[in-house]
């Protein structure tokens, strides 16, 4: 019978779960003193920067105090979200004043507009029954106008078919001493009679020609104050004074309205939210910066270029970024500032360089996280 000479490990000699972990983070150590010495083998080396994504500064338009703040730092928000509630006393106080002026204006504006159409009514009543006199007047005066016409026609009518010398004579002339020369020569009363009525037919037609005249015109001016009457008892009764007043007092209580909406703080943008320093009760003043909203949908690189090395960095150059995933993508320059800025505690510069995706998209990190970049 063949003997077993396997010989049974110690327990003290198989690896542990803390051992396999420690292991695992030597070999990524050694990977990336690795990575770092073929980079320094071949010349390329690396360069920081960090993550950034367009920022939209929300600010405060007018001095209020914060009365609650709507959203927390991460939250996603989008156009029209509600961000902050301010609050102004102050304001609350003109515009509920304006309010109670604005119903008092209301009413004036009604009594005044009362007292107008009564007036009115009776105005334009004794304003009618004068245009009624002065219409039947004018068709009196017509009808009066029109018999003595007829009645100048037959008298001149009958002192032409009269004696033939004096009946083409007094067809041919107009003159108005024409009958009365005329009957110098007839001692024919009653033609002379005939020849002073036909002057006084015509007297009369002219003098009631004159009178109708007359009545026209002042029916014409009846009319036209009856067209004018609602205007000027409008005026004399403060209807338009009221009312604009009440229309400027309703101007001023929109104007205070829209202030109040400007209290609520809405998002202009998509995005994130960022870090959020103020709490419900501070004050702020106009132009304020209350929040900051990060567009982490269009991130990019903020690279740390070193004076020396700008020659490599170029307008459209490609890049590489190694996040710290250890994941590589691609990126290209797209911002170049036009000088380089001062290192804290060193005599050195650098050119803050902007660089934007190319590629293959970036895995998703957090605004601010560090990221290598190697020039090409």
């Amino acid at each position: 019978m063949m003997s077993d000479d396997t010989t049974p490990v110690p327990a003290t000699m198989q690896p542990t779960p803390w051992r396999r972990v420690g292991l695992f983070v030597c070999l990524a150590a050694s990977a990336g003193t690795g990575l770092g010495l073929l980079l320094e083998y071949t010349g390329q080396k690396t360069f920081p920067g960090s993550i950034e994504a367009r920022r939209t500064v929300v600010t405060a338009s007018r001095a209020a105090r914060i009365q609650e703040v709507s959203v927390k730092t991460g939250q996603s928000v989008a156009v029209g979200d509600p961000l902050i509630q301010l609050i102004d006393t102050q304001l609350e106080d003109r515009l509920n004043r304006k309010r109670r002026d604005l119903a008092e204006l209301e009413a004036e504006v009604a009594r005044s507009k009362a007292i107008a159409e009564v007036e009115l009514s009776w105005r334009r009543r004794e304003l009618q029954s004068e245009i009624f006199e002065t219409q039947l007047k004018v068709a009196a005066l017509s009808q009066e106008k029109l018999n003595k016409q007829v009645e100048q026609i037959a008298w001149k009518e009958r002192l032409s078919a009269g004696d033939s010398g004096i009946g083409p004579l007094l067809a041919e002339t107009d003159h108005p001493f024409r009958p009365i020369s005329a009957s110098l020569t007839q001692p024919d009363d009653r033609r002379l009679q005939a020849m002073l009525r036909e002057d006084a037919a015509a007297a009369a037609v002219e003098a009631i020609g004159t009178q109708v005249a007359l009545c026209e015109q002042r029916l014409k001016k009846l009319e036209e104050l009856d067209q004018d009457l609602n205007g000027k008892i409008r005026a004399s009764s403060g209807v338009d004074v009221a009312e604009t007043r009440f229309n400027s007092a309703k101007e001023e209580l929109t104007a205070l309205e829209a202030q109040v909406k400007e209290l609520t703080i809405t998002s202009p943008s998509y995005g994130t939210i960022g870090e959020i320093k103020l709490q419900e009760g501070d004050r702020v003043n106009a132009s304020s910066t209350l929040v900051e909203i990060l567009d982490d949908q269009q991130p990019h690189v903020v690279a740390q270029i070193p004076s020396h090395a700008t020659a490599q960095a170029r307008q459209g150059s490609k890049v590489t970024l190694i996040f710290p995933t250890n994941d590589r993508r691609s990126g290209v320059i797209t911002g170049i500032p036009p000088q380089t800025v001062p290192v804290a505690g060193t005599t050195e510069t650098v050119l803050q360089t902007k660089i934007e995706p190319a590629g293959k998209l970036w895995p998703k990190m957090a605004v601010g996280s560090n990221v290598k970049v190697l020039l090409q």
